[in-house]
């Protein structure tokens, strides 16, 4: 009995506390498209004001145009020509190596570079002539060549990836930003032909420099191994003539054996001694026949 009505007094107190009404989230679409039927002549001038002021903002605003270009390392195919080169300069005995991904990082380099790029914009014909015919003075000319600086963009396209990605390929996107299209073309085309010279110009230095230290090493060891030559064919014609001339005449003693004793000698010492030893053969025979008459 106490369990009943323990029962019966809770579900008495629940008539208490009222329920919650459903709420009507449901959207009627026919009488939205009334209602902006009704207001079509409202809805049609705003959006025909927001049109005019788009356009009238966009012819007052300066435009910009940006051109780019994808560049990759070059293919294997496009390589065969100078590695045929560099197969005769190995020839040579001339270690001469450029490899296709040092080639496209040192030219990544040097397209970044803040100094080749404003040298480049000095030394530029157009851009220069652009801005002359504005007639700004040093100041604001380093300061325009700084602006057109940061308009200059390089952007590794797998930059994006994960370290664990590997890529397909490498690619880097190059971009320079003008008020025209032309503008932007001829700026970024120019640039890229500079960068690809410095770099075709560096290279073959590079390969210059180590021919000429290898030219200058060559002479230098030929010259040496002609020179050892040289001295002992004159240390083996002077041992002939000592053997020659030692056992028939006794009368050269202390000159001639004191000329003779070293091994290694100077050239000049060697021909001072082989010129001894014939003045005194001369000497002997002209006493021998003197002696006959």
């Amino acid at each position: 009995m106490s369990s009943l009505n323990i029962k019966q007094g809770s579900e008495a107190h629940f008539p208490e506390y009222p329920l919650a009404s459903p709420s009507n989230n449901e959207i009627d679409l026919l009488n939205l498209i009334e209602v902006l039927w009704r207001a079509k002549k409202t809805v049609m001038a705003v959006v025909f004001a927001f049109a005019c002021a788009g356009l009238l903002i966009s012819f007052i605003l300066p435009q910009k145009w940006t051109s780019a270009a994808v560049v990759t390392p070059p293919e294997p195919v496009q390589w065969q020509e100078l590695e045929k080169t560099f197969t005769k300069l190995r020839v040579l005995d001339l270690d001469i190596k450029i490899d296709r991904t040092e080639a496209f990082n040192l030219f990544i380099k040097k397209f970044q570079s803040v100094s080749l790029l404003e040298e480049y914009l000095r030394s530029s014909p157009y851009v220069m002539d652009q801005l002359k015919e504005a007639k700004i003075d040093p100041l604001d000319l380093h300061r325009a060549i700084v602006a057109l600086r940061e308009k200059m963009k390089a952007v590794d396209d797998n930059a994006s990836k994960k370290k664990d990605e590997s890529a397909l390929y490498t690619s880097w996107t190059l971009s320079f930003t003008a008020p025209t299209s032309e503008e932007a073309q001829k700026v970024l085309a120019g640039y890229i032909d500079y960068i690809s010279a410095l770099v075709v110009k560096e290279s073959i230095e590079n390969v210059r420099n180590k021919l000429e230290i290898k030219t200058q090493f060559e002479k230098k060891n030929w010259l040496r191994i002609a020179l050892k030559r040289k001295i002992n064919l004159m240390q083996t014609f002077s041992a002939s003539i000592i053997h020659l001339t030692l056992p028939t005449r006794q009368e050269l003693k202390s000159p001639y054996t004191v000329m003779v004793r070293p091994l290694k000698m100077t050239p000049i010492s060697l021909f001072l001694s082989v010129q001894t030893v014939l003045n005194a053969n001369w000497k002997l025979k002209k006493q021998s026949l003197t002696l006959r008459n």
